[in-house]
């Protein structure tokens, strides 16, 4: 059965509070990770793939891998952008349309700096250079503590606020925080999304609800021999002794013991 991976970022820049560091991934290493990717057995695809894939059952490249980042922070332009680009790799940034050509007025208050968002000049030229977007709400609440009425105008009001500005189907789309309740996915897909990402850590496969897709969390103190691990087991955490500790626990479990 064909595996595939899903990568999620947030900022691609240096992290200017402590606060920051797990979110923010220094462009420097971002391009280490797709050197990465690029040399790797790899193959970096779009969620449009993963997308027909689920659907149509059209093939996936072995070792398939989505690049994915939330929230749509103006760094995604002026830094990520030029590296996917020459690394001809597609991604999908997932836009809280409400704060676009804002700041990240979620975060205040929680030791993150202010940050600009992506304005919609920007999000219109990387859309026709193999960048995708996704919606992740109006405003970033947490769907899980809201009202379904609530939930569902978060929803569907980024959707058609993309589509509007963009002129395409808007179809993939990313909880914020990860956090949902039981009704959740089933309004997603509601609103007419095709696929839905979680921040739930594994891999995926055809028998995986497509509005629960798991994603591979990258920090921005990953180097590219954690970035390698999370792929290899998918999982969000590393450490030097986790493949002894996995592979003698396989052993032991081989033999009995």
């Amino acid at each position: 059965m064909s595996r595939f991976t899903i990568l999620m970022y947030h900022i691609i820049d240096t992290p200017q509070t402590k606060a920051e560091a797990k979110y923010a991934c220094p462009p420097a290493l971002f391009e280490q990770h797709l050197e990465y990717l690029n040399s790797s057995i790899h193959t970096v695809v779009s969620l449009t793939d993963i997308e027909e894939h689920l659907l149509t059952g059209k093939a996936l490249p072995r070792d398939a891998v989505a690049i994915t980042i939330d929230d749509g922070f103006e760094d995604n332009y002026k830094q990520a952008f030029p590296l996917l680009r020459k690394y001809g790799m597609p991604a999908t940034i997932f836009l809280a349309s409400g704060v676009i050509g804002g700041t990240n007025d979620w975060m205040k208050g929680r030791g993150f700096p202010e940050r600009k968002m992506l304005n919609w000049n920007q999000i219109r030229e990387m859309n026709e250079h193999q960048i995708s977007f996704g919606a992740h709400t109006v405003t970033h609440p947490k769907l899980s503590a809201l009202t379904n009425t609530s939930a569902e105008q978060e929803i569907i009001q980024s959707k058609m606020t993309i589509e509007e500005h963009l002129g395409q189907a808007c179809k993939h789309f990313a909880y914020p925080y990860g956090l949902f309740n039981d009704n959740t996915p089933g309004i997603v897909q509601q609103c007419g999304f095709t696929l839905a990402c979680s921040t739930r850590s594994g891999f995926n496969n055809p028998e995986r609800d497509p509005y629960i897709l798991h994603r591979i969390e990258v920090y921005g103190t990953d180097s590219s021999w954690k970035l390698k691990q999370k792929m290899t087991f998918g999982m969000n955490d590393a450490s030097p002794l986790f493949p002894f500790k996995y592979y003698s626990k396989q052993l032991l479990n081989k033999i009995g013991l």
